[in-house]
């Protein structure tokens, strides 16, 4: 009997060639599924140095319309005064002396309204993400701000906000010059 060749094409896949293709499309997916996660992550860090700022800024412009020889504006001690931007990071290790020490010698949230004074500023520094569970997407903040005279007529003002992120503690800061306009006393 003879043999007949086969003319025709095989159509179609193999069972094997759809699993490694299957294997391929998964190891893809995976991949994606990974950037996505860290889009979202890279996102909210985003948000919340933004936040952050936002806050700083706020706080700088609030302190720009106070009068030079508001009781606000006391200097801060030498501990902030000398090294405003805390080259030291003692802001970014919570639980030490010199964390304590810092934050201690910044002023906070209650001199924004000491002696009745009225602030207009954002009041509650905190954020949150309108989601299911808005506890869970809460970002609370701190502020505070060391101020140093130059002379009677300007002051030097650090404006600091603290955070978590990630459970890492985070600082902005900002700077603005405060000064007694047309020069009289």
């Amino acid at each position: 009997m003879l043999r007949r060749a086969s003319l025709r094409q095989d159509r179609g896949f193999t069972t094997i060639e759809s699993m490694i293709a299957a294997v391929v499309f998964l190891l893809g997916l995976a991949g994606l599924l990974g950037a996505l996660v860290q889009a979202r992550s890279a996102t909210g860090q985003a948000r919340r140095l933004m936040q952050a700022t936002d806050l700083a800024n706020d706080l700088a412009e609030q302190i720009q319309l106070w009068d030079i020889n508001d009781p606000r504006l006391i200097a801060s001690s030498a501990l902030c005064a000398d090294d405003p931007l805390d080259k030291d990071g003692k802001l970014l290790k919570p639980g030490t002396g010199d964390y304590n020490a810092y934050k201690a010698c910044m002023h906070g949230e209650t001199m924004l309204t000491f002696g009745g004074a009225k602030f207009g500023g954002m009041q509650a520094p905190v954020f949150r993400n309108e989601d299911k569970d808005p506890s869970k997407n809460e970002t609370r903040y701190e502020r505070f701000y060391i101020v140093r005279r130059v002379d009677a007529q300007m002051l030097q003002i650090w404006v600091k906000v603290l955070y978590m992120d990630a459970g890492e503690p985070r600082v902005v800061t900002t700077q603005a010059m405060r000064t007694r306009v047309g020069g009289m006393l």
